[in-house]
């Protein structure tokens, strides 16, 4: 955070900000400015509410269900990228009129996550430089093109063009004596620029280019600015470089502009903090909500930030309180011993009449050598929050994808006998033994085929029952070989509705064959010239969908999340267990094998990016995330450490160490 400016008031404006510490309930300041606008306007649709993330709109619905039950809308309550989606969809006529050469189409289609990998691995592929330069970046093929479609999106967020980026990157990188590293930095711009002419081509548009075409052709646009009149922004401080291009043009258009800033905020990789932290101050009149005088974790929490990152300041007068805040440290050589004792300890709250939901765990890693022990003492309470996992990692999914290759023998796939294993294990609700023994005798891989269930040489180990049903599923298989080919999501729907739908009755299980069936249909749409098998070869490849499984039920649930990650889901829990606060892992570095965040932002001072540099920004977001973790404490915080990780390997951070130098407790 830069000097703190002059607490003289800026200029007459018409833009306001509320500047506070975490867990101010700054969203319900942001929902009453919203309700009090509405009670005047009979125009509601001209008022434009930006929030963080679906959680938080559904607490603003909720809220104003509260004070008005009969609210009328249209409403637009929304994240800054479904708001630039809409504004793309209302005036795609226009861009298209700037854009000649996109195809006719009504509107354009949005990529999510998966399909923009999948456009720059079909088109960087066909660069006949790719192999040689990324191949020796020790990267799998899907981290490739993930780490890539990340810089596209913050390159897009902050405006940049894409031949822009791979000369950052390069110029930034601090080792001037490693020549194979600048070339994969510096080609990231050919891969930026062969996506955004493969989207272009299409008439679709990836999260980047939503940004940057909005900025680019809409902002200028007069009616755009005339169809708004308030602009409410909660959590600016998340802010990226074109979202706060938007609101320092917005001055001068909008009728009133009113935002909220948290002090320990913007942990965004997109985020821009030290400009949003200036626009703030400088562009705004700013009111300050003190912390609660009760509230001793916030204290601490400053200690703790300041003690992280010296440089930290804040505009609060915060004064010691009379009782300090309840802290422990539980001690473990390795981080299963971390593990066992901090369970023993979640036990002993759980006896003395403590809610598993009363807890939480805030941890590095997300790891399953944590989450299975605590699920298996506390129960499915438990839930980890972490990013949507690949769909090729469910066994239901890789089953499903080994059905469609059966289905299409035109295709020439054919799977190993541990793929048609698992196949009849899922499909037919098999034990392992019996999936086996029923592979072994029906899958002919020379001939690469399936037999019925005549082939089975001991049927009464497996179970004629069960022998009926793969009987069910072989003639399908068959008789739909046989047909004229449907497109992969309707066959998948086929396939669940004749075979699966009395077998998978767990609504997760169910939940994730929708996403596979929802990602076939964006699949299908966004590329009507690929192929059926190009869609298998993309799930299979690792490619991530952007849908979680299920939407949790957070308030009734032990959360184990990433620091960023319990920040940003706004949450709170009267206990809170900081987990391996010795793992490295707390503070990561912002150099990725192939972008650096902060490098492809207008922060950059365009020097070189190196070690102590790094250092500091570290310093700097972990005080932050700190600060805002300390804010969600009610009752207790438990510091959980271990000597060695859990591949053996000695934890070298000094977290600990400041974090009871800042407590007293060393």
């Amino acid at each position: 955070m830069p000097a703190l400016p002059s607490t003289a008031p800026p200029t007459q404006s018409t833009a306001q900000s509320v500047v506070g510490l975490a867990a101010s309930d700054l969203t319900q300041r942001c929902g009453h400015a919203y309700h009090r606008l509405l009670m005047q306007t009979d125009r509601p649709e001209r008022i434009l509410f930006l929030v963080r993330n679906q959680r938080q709109k559904m607490q603003v619905m909720q809220q104003l269900q509260t004070w008005q039950p009969d609210l009328m809308g249209p409403l637009h309550i929304e994240t800054f990228l479904q708001f630039v989606n809409r504004m793309l969809r209302l005036y795609w006529a226009e861009i298209r009129h700037q854009i000649p050469s996109l195809p006719i189409r009504l509107e354009p289609l949005v990529l999510a996550k998966d399909l923009t990998q999948y456009l720059l691995a079909s088109t960087c592929q066909l660069c006949p430089q790719h192999a040689e330069i990324f191949g020796n970046s020790h990267l799998k093929d899907y981290q490739v093109w993930d780490q890539i479609s990340s810089a596209a999106y913050i390159a897009g967020s902050s405006g940049l063009p894409p031949e822009a980026v791979g000369s950052r990157l390069a110029q930034a990188w601090p080792e001037s004596d490693n020549p194979l590293k600048h070339q994969q930095l510096a080609s990231v711009s050919c891969c930026l620029t062969r996506l955004r002419q493969a989207v272009s081509s299409l008439g679709s548009l990836d999260f980047g280019t939503q940004i940057t075409w909005f900025q680019r052709y809409i902002l200028p646009l007069p009616s755009f600015w005339q169809e708004l009149d308030h602009l409410i922004v909660d959590h600016a401080e998340d802010s990226c470089a074109v979202a706060l291009d938007f609101y320092e043009q917005g001055i001068p258009q909008l009728k009133s502009l009113f935002f909220t800033y948290t002090v320990g905020g913007g942990a965004s990789f997109t985020a821009v903090p030290t400009h949003v932290y200036d626009f703030i101050w400088q562009k705004t009149q700013v009111t300050l909500d003190p912390p609660p005088a009760t509230h001793p974790f916030l204290y601490w929490g400053l200690q703790i930030a300041k003690t992280v990152y010296p440089p930290f300041q804040h505009p609060f007068t915060v004064t010691m309180p009379e009782a300090w805040p309840s802290i422990e440290v539980l001690d473990g050589e390795t981080q299963l011993d971390a593990v066992e004792a901090m369970l023993t300890q979640m036990e002993a709250l759980r006896q003395a009449g403590v809610e598993a939901q009363q807890m939480a765990v805030i941890t590095p890693h997300i790891d399953a050598a944590l989450t299975i022990p605590m699920q298996r003492r506390l129960g499915s309470v438990v839930l980890p929050v972490g990013q949507f996992p690949a769909l090729i990692s469910y066994p239901l999914i890789r089953a499903l994808l080994t059905a469609l290759e059966l289905a299409h023998p035109q295709w020439g796939s054919f799977p190993r006998l541990s793929e048609f294993k698992m196949m009849v294990g899922i499909m037919l609700g098999l034990d392992p033994i019996r999936a086996e023994l029923l592979a072994e005798d029906t899958l002919d891989v020379p001939l690469q085929k399936i037999r019925p269930m005549n082939a089975v040489r001991m049927p009464e180990r497996i179970g004629f029952a069960y022998l009926l049903t793969y009987q069910q599923l072989w003639e399908w298989l068959q008789q739909y070989a046989q047909r004229p080919p449907v497109p992969i999501d309707q066959c998948l729907s086929q396939l669940f509705r004749d075979l699966l739908a009395l077998v998978i009755q767990d609504p997760s299980e169910q939940f994730l064959i929708q996403n596979l069936i929802e990602t076939a249909q964006r699949f299908r749409r966004a590329l009507p010239q690929a192929q059926p098998r190009d869609f298998v070869a993309m799930i299979r490849s690792g490619q991530t969908s952007s849908r979680r499984v299920e939407d949790p039920d957070y308030a009734q649930s032990l959360v184990v999340a990433t620091p960023v990650g319990y920040n940003n889901l706004g949450l709170r829990a009267d206990y809170q267990f900081w987990f391996d606060i010795t793992h490295e892992a707390w503070s990561r570095s912002l150099w990725y094998p192939l972008y650096n965040a902060r490098v492809l932002t207008p922060e950059w001072d365009e020097q070189p990016f190196d070690t102590a540099d790094d250092e500091l920004a570290r310093q700097q977001m972990l005080a932050h995330t700190l600060l805002s973790l300390s804010g969600r404490i009610r009752q207790k915080l438990w510091l959980v450490r271990a000597s060695f990780n859990f591949r053996g390997e000695e934890n070298t951070s000094s977290l600990d160490q400041l974090i009871l130098q800042a407590s007293q407790l060393s």
